[in-house]
């Protein structure tokens, strides 16, 4: 009994093994009959079913100039690779040779044994996507279809092109930094700024996968079209850029400068007309690197001067008639000593001087001394009238960068006894070149200070759908009493202060240079910041100017008035020269003089009655009214045109006379 049901189950282990024998033998048939039989149809199927969904990318806008040249654009670019499995064997080794010495001649990286022996390693490695070259332009990319065997095609020569947008600039590295770049993860200037306007809105296609790998859009009807980005026009004239451009870079290469900027603003608009930034790299040469006029903020100055003397004008505690004693060009407050550029072995100086003088001449003491005694006890007051100017905030430029200004108050634990009287020769605030520049251009625009602006409308295929308006960041700086008094200032700068050097006889300049020391609080260092900002014309601005040139060489110069200067009257002689002039005719009848009128205008003066000078020649004047004890400032050359105190007032000798020549 137990014999037989061993027997039993014997035969149906024996069925049951000999069914799943069956039964994988079944498996493996089908298997085989799928891959091998009914595979390259059901391929075939799969791949008529196969989809993706394919980004259509919008093309970036163009950044265009004020003058309508082409700042930026996007131009297509292609990396090319190789399939070497691709090509049969007779293709491949039939032209791999004269393949070869076309790539060595287009990419000498290798030369012709290097790419044959090359591209034969890869297809016998099985290598399928191997690169060639990138940022090939259209006519070099056509140029590779032509070459012995890719010019049977992509599928039998198994050349592989994937376009790029690359970003350019066909007028070179001109502005380069403000134009900018926009990154993955970065972005600078214009491009990075203006991003949400250049970058358009990339667009949807269902593609289907069809013979030879190829892919044919499934239905138009879904399809989402891409939106191209928008044209941004900056207020850059490239006229004026070239100039700025060249005239700094002579200037650094000449006095061996680390670094610099030269900023150019219309006066009424704020619109930027040239801005170039310049750093020396590890080669020797410049190249714009970084945004210096709107990202570097460093101590300005002599060129802060302006604002010191504004805040006491205003406040009605100085006179820029006051005789002020420099001494010998050392002034020493607590620990410390303020001096003259001018001081050698202890002595320099200028004396007794009035406030103008000091000014014209920049000398450290004669502000210093004009200022600090009538702030010493209240310094807050005076930081007050700078914030009420606005020189505390940004200018809010349209790009991203600008550095915070910094003008520290009596609050803070930085504040010491000597911040005061070295706040007003221009150390120990901070300022960009450009926050310097917008306050010396609303001088120049009769008190109103406008915001920088360097973009001023965006086009849709050359339709203008957006516009950016001057923006006022505050409508007046000061009364125009102390305006017309530092405009009188700027302009004797030129005429007979330390900028004589950049004098025309053509057009009339104003303006204040600036040397500023920097890293003294480290002994043995001698690096300088030297700086000229200013206006042209003066008796009618229509551009300002800054020009800050940052370490020159001290043995070739330091001084604002010789580096940075000439370059300020450099682009203006050229912007002058370019510019149609508006020319104003006036009738102007010439005065009748009897004989003895000159005789008469000096009786008046001498019975303390100033007489209308308006005609007279301004050189005789001066020099009659000097010679009597008055006191003149003079601005412009030639006949007196206008005067203050006017006619018929009486007018102490202790106060100065005003007269505009031209």
């Amino acid at each position: 009994m137990t014999e037989q049901k061993s027997n039993i189950i014997t035969k149906r282990t024996l069925v049951i093994g000999v069914l799943m024998g069956v039964f994988a033998i079944s498996i493996v048939v089908k298997l085989s009959l799928v891959l091998f039989a009914e595979g390259p149809a059901l391929r075939e199927r799969a791949d008529r079913l196969a989809t993706r969904d394919m980004v259509l990318e919008a093309k970036r806008g163009n950044i265009y100039s004020a003058d309508g040249k082409l700042l930026a654009t996007s131009m297509p670019v292609y990396d090319i690779f190789m399939d070497p499995g691709a090509p049969s064997d007779d293709d491949f080794y039939e032209n791999i040779n004269a393949l070869s010495q076309e790539l060595g001649r287009i990419f000498p990286s290798k030369n012709a044994s290097q790419w044959a022996s090359y591209l034969k390693s890869k297809r016998d490695n099985g290598d399928r996507y191997v690169r060639l070259g990138e940022d090939l332009t259209f006519s070099q990319l056509q140029q590779v279809r032509s070459f012995p065997l890719f010019k049977l095609g992509k599928y039998r020569g198994g050349l592989i092109s994937e376009q790029q947008h690359y970003r350019m600039m066909p007028l070179g590295r001109i502005a380069e930094r403000t134009i900018g770049y926009e990154r993955e993860t970065d972005q600078a200037g214009v491009e990075g700024s203006f991003s949400s306007y250049l970058s358009g809105r990339d667009g949807h296609r269902l593609m289907q996968k069809i013979a030879n790998g190829n892919w044919k859009p499934l239905d138009d009807a879904n399809a989402i079209a891409p939106r191209n980005g928008q044209d941004v026009v900056t207020t850059i004239d490239t006229r004026i850029q070239d100039v700025a451009h060249r005239s700094l870079l002579t200037a650094l290469v000449n006095y061996e400068a680390d670094h610099g900027c030269a900023v150019v603003m219309e006066v009424s608009t704020g619109e930027i007309k040239a801005i170039v930034n310049l750093g020396r790299t590890e080669d020797g040469n410049y190249y714009e690197a970084r945004n210096y006029a709107v990202w570097e903020s460093t101590e300005p100055g002599s060129t802060f001067k302006l604002a010191s003397l504004m805040v006491a004008l205003e406040d009605g505690v100085v006179d820029t008639a006051d005789i002020i004693d420099t001494e010998n060009g050392i002034y020493q407050i607590y620990n410390r000593k303020v001096k003259d550029s001018n001081v050698k072995w202890g002595r320099g100086g200028y004396g007794e001087i009035s406030l103008a003088e000091a000014f014209r001449k920049s000398s450290n003491t004669g502000i210093v001394k004009a200022i600090y005694p009538q702030y010493r006890d209240n310094p807050q007051a005076f930081i007050d009238r700078l914030y009420q100017i606005g020189l505390q905030e940004k200018t809010g430029i349209q790009i991203q960068g600008e550095s915070q200004p910094r003008i520290p108050t009596p609050s803070d634990a930085s504040w010491s006894g000597t911040s005061l009287p070295w706040i007003a020769f221009g150390y120990e605030v901070r300022m960009t070149p450009l926050q310097v520049l917008a306050f010396y251009n609303a001088i120049a625009n009769d008190g109103e200070m406008v915001q920088p602006k360097l973009v001023s409308e965006i086009r849709q295929h050359g339709r203008t759908v957006q516009e950016f308006p001057t923006e006022i960041l505050n409508p007046s700086i000061c009364s125009e009493s102390t305006l017309r008094q530092l405009q009188t200032l700027l302009a004797g700068v030129v005429e007979r202060g330390t900028a004589t050097n950049i004098r025309s006889e053509t057009f009339s300049m104003a303006g204040k240079t600036g040397t500023c020391q920097q890293n003294y609080w480290i002994a043995g260092t001698h690096d300088y910041q030297a700086s000229f900002a200013g206006y042209f014309p003066a008796d009618n601005p229509q551009y300002s100017c800054i020009v800050v040139v940052n370490q020159p060489n001290p043995l070739k110069g330091y001084y604002g008035s010789t580096v940075a200067a000439p370059v300020f009257r450099e682009i203006a002689d050229e912007v002058y020269r370019s510019t149609p002039q508006e020319t104003e005719l006036e009738v102007i009848e010439e005065p009748q003089l009897a004989d003895n009128v000159e005789t008469n205008w000096q009786n008046q003066v001498e019975e303390g009655v100033i007489p209308n000078l308006k005609g007279l020649n301004g050189m005789d004047v001066i020099s009659t009214l000097e010679n009597m004890g008055y006191r003149v400032e003079i601005e412009g050359a030639g006949r007196v045109q206008s005067q203050w105190p006017r006619a018929g007032t009486a007018h102490p000798k202790s106060q100065m006379i005003r007269l505009r020549l031209g």
